[in-house]
């Protein structure tokens, strides 16, 4: 089995739910999702974060967090601890606010 660190990027650029992450889809595989920042760009105002699990055809799964609060000028982790997704499962994030809030995901994809 092959373990690789990666991460992802992501600006939110509209108020429409968007792909941040998906995990590798070849059978067997998993990625453990380390850390979500959120960072709010926005010099003036709050932005609030949804973000969801869903499968590879985007049927929900369940939120991860649901219209928290992200204060300007400040970065909030979502994830403190650990989130497993199975092959070709994705993390989706939905803002408030377009172009305030700024994503990383990093994780551990471990493929056969």
């Amino acid at each position: 089995m092959a373990n690789t660190f990666n991460n992802a990027n992501v600006k939110l650029t509209s108020t429409s739910i968007t792909d941040l992450y998906q995990a590798p889809t070849t059978a067997s595989s998993v990625a453990i999702v380390l850390s979500i920042l959120v960072a709010n760009v926005d010099g003036v105002n709050s932005a609030d974060i949804t973000l969801t699990k869903t499968d590879s055809s985007n049927t929900e799964q369940t939120k991860i967090a649901f219209t928290v609060p992200v204060p300007a000028d400040s970065t909030l982790e979502a994830i403190p601890n650990k989130l497993v997704l199975k092959a070709g499962e994705k993390v989706r994030g939905t803002a408030s606010a377009a172009n305030d809030l700024d994503i990383t995901v990093s994780v551990l994809e471990i493929t056969p």
